[in-house]
């Protein structure tokens, strides 16, 4: 097993240019990880079926236990150090603080 070594080949034009043609898909086909049996909108129906397929309890999901949020805690120092310096809205950019002013010359 090579692991994370990287090996060096020589290949002539031709080979070379057939495996990189092998990662190029045609026009109109999507990668498949993002569709079919795992994909984001399929996931809840096929994960039991395959499931029940293959014989294999389906797991029960454990509850999540959520800590209060203290939004002055920092995760870094694990003090609570941070302070506010600005709330964004929720849409729209940042108002500055600053307004634009105009130099005439």
């Amino acid at each position: 097993m090579k692991g994370a070594q990287k090996l060096e080949m020589t290949l002539d034009n031709l080979e070379f240019i057939r495996r990189f043609s092998m990662h190029i898909l045609p026009k109109g086909l999507v990668r498949i990880r993002h569709f079919g049996i795992l994909g984001s909108s399929s996931k809840l129906i096929t994960i039991p079926l395959i499931h029940q397929e293959l014989g294999i309890p389906i797991p029960e999901k454990e509850p999540r236990i959520l800590e209060a949020y203290n939004p002055q805690y920092c995760s870094c120092c694990r003090k609570e150090t941070m302070v506010s310096i600005q709330r964004l809205p929720k849409r729209g950019p940042p108002k500055t603080i600053y307004s634009a002013v105009t130099i005439q010359f």
